[in-house]
């Protein structure tokens, strides 16, 4: 048996075995942390699209998937295996996808990778709530992140192709998404005894707004 950390600290195994809400709440808090850091990364000058991301900025850029990828493997080990792991797998290629557009490329490549991440992660988010919504009712939270994430998504796309790269725009989109799935995570839980159904009813790892 794994001892636990000292001072009454939950152990590893425990840790990476976190229930799905409680994993949506410690992935929104680590978004609403990246949200700060990619406003302090980007500064007070806005680049123009045809401008190199500052090297700060596109580590702060390329890392954010990664949060989903680590959450979404974590929820995987409870339900919805398929979903997550595909949802893990698309957020791995866009981790790879915006590093190569920040780092050899220009602002409005970046904003192409990040809008087409957004666009293609939030439909699928929006199509398991809705089809969630029809079996189980309510959803609400998830299916106005997912709608939210494909419509900044394709907003995204379209920025890239004006004169000014607003990146930090982009935490803005983020922050919003963390508050939204801290509501989803902390809604009432039903009075009936858990089953593997209702189980999928909590949120999931996919993405933000």
């Amino acid at each position: 048996m794994t001892p636990s950390l000292p001072h009454g600290n939950t152990s590893v195994p425990t840790l990476l075995r976190l229930p799905p809400p409680r994993i949506a709440v410690v992935r929104a808090g680590f978004a609403l942390v990246w949200a700060a850091a990619l406003v302090i990364a980007v500064g007070d000058k806005v680049p123009h699209t045809d401008s190199d991301v500052p090297t700060a900025a596109a580590l702060v850029l390329a890392s954010y998937p990664l949060i989903d990828v680590i959450a979404s493997l974590l929820s995987s080990r409870f339900r919805d295996t398929r979903v997550l792991r595909i949802n893990a797998a698309i957020s791995a290629l866009a981790a790879i996808g915006i590093a190569l557009a920040a780092f050899g490329s220009d602002a409005a490549a970046t904003l192409v990778a990040v809008g087409v991440w957004a666009a293609v992660s939030g439909a699928i988010l929006l199509g398991i709530a809705v089809h969630r919504r029809r079996a189980q009712g309510g959803q609400l939270p998830l299916i106005v992140s997912g709608a939210l994430s494909t419509i900044a998504g394709v907003s995204f796309v379209a920025q890239s192709g004006q004169h000014d790269a607003h990146l930090a725009t982009l935490a803005g989109y983020m922050a919003f998404g963390a508050v939204l799935f801290l509501f989803s995570a902390r809604r009432p839980t039903s009075a009936h005894p858990a089953t593997p159904q209702s189980a999928d009813s909590e949120p999931t790892a996919l993405p933000r707004a």
